[in-house]
């Protein structure tokens, strides 16, 4: 087992100083790895027993069918050659997910030649094989795989195959593209804890009032300049001269700040914040989002939230 480890570790490492990491990688002769399959070797050992019989008794017919097995042989590596030959896989996007959850990632499949390329297979331990027909100039991949943790997920090194049109070889490839999906954490309610600068009993206030026209505030006295329409006749007829108050109210920008969890530590803070973040959300109020590293303007709005997730997925991790 020791050696088999150390065997395939010297082998991705190979790999990896071949085939290095890119935003795109377009297949050719130094990129595409061909070996008969199960069939093929059948085949094979077909053909070299009929060589044989031919050569022992001289049979142009053993002749014949020897080498036609051979030629079927050949033409299946051409064929299947062409499957992956000058195609160009390219990182497209990928997803922002809860930790725990699948992420996404799309790729788009690229060719110069509009041809049918047959079923090709892209195969990982993570998603299994998924299989994407190749049927003229472009086609798009979605892979799948699990988060079990908050953060940055590259798209593992995975394995392209091709088999047809005889599935007698095997043409393949190792393709790793610079392409990730992120996860934020998942969210929990730390509100039991003590909050930095504000009291148990403290009620969270989600509106402030200013001198405006359009709710009834209050009773005031009379200052010089005040409008005649404002004025309060009943006060007036008990010899008090009143003006009415008006005032506009207006949403109070949240801060979800990093600096409100002192007891906490990292992870529980950021889960913290996700947390209120679904709650802003629940709520339709505006917030915004202070970090150590990073502050984000109080907003709404679907890329506003998925910016904040993003940032808490991104803490610590660039």
């Amino acid at each position: 087992m020791g050696l088999r480890r150390t065997f395939h570790r010297r082998v991705e490492a190979w790999i990896a100083r071949r085939l290095p990491v890119s935003d795109s990688v377009t297949l050719n002769q130094s990129r595409i790895f061909i070996l008969p399959s199960r069939q093929g070797m059948v085949l094979l050992l077909v053909a070299f027993v009929v060589l044989l019989l031919a050569i022992n008794f001289e049979s142009s017919l053993n002749y014949a069918l020897g080498f036609w097995l051979v030629a079927m042989i050949w033409a299946a590596v051409h064929f299947t050659y062409r499957n992956l030959s000058g195609l160009t896989l390219k990182a497209d996007r990928a997803s922002l997910v809860q930790a725990g959850e699948a992420a996404e990632y799309h790729l788009k499949l690229d060719s110069d030649v509009d041809r049918y390329r047959g079923p090709l297979e892209l195969i990982h331990d993570d998603w299994g094989l998924v299989t994407a027909v190749m049927d003229g100039e472009e086609t798009d991949v979605s892979l799948s795989r699990e988060t079990d943790r908050r953060g940055r997920h590259p798209l593992p090194r995975f394995r392209l195959e091709s088999r047809y049109p005889f599935g007698l070889v095997v043409a393949w490839s190792h393709v790793e593209l610079d392409l990730s999906a992120w996860a934020y954490p998942e969210p929990i309610d730390q509100d039991a804890h003590h909050q930095a600068g504000s009291d148990a009993g403290d009620a969270t206030d989600d509106h402030f009032i200013h001198s405006g026209s359009e709710d009834f505030h209050a009773l005031r006295e009379y200052q010089a300049g005040d409008a005649m329409h404002r004025i309060h006749w009943p006060s007036f007829a008990r010899d008090q001269l009143m003006v009415k108050a008006f005032v506009d109210y207006q949403a109070a920008d949240e801060w979800l700040d990093w600096a409100n969890y002192p007891s906490l530590m990292g992870e529980q803070r950021l889960a913290a914040l996700s947390w209120q973040i679904n709650q802003c959300l629940a709520d339709d109020r505006p917030f915004g989002l202070r970090l150590p590293d990073r502050e984000i303007p109080p907003g709404k709005g679907p890329a506003h939230t998925e910016q904040c997730r993003r940032a808490l997925a991104e803490f610590g991790e660039r």
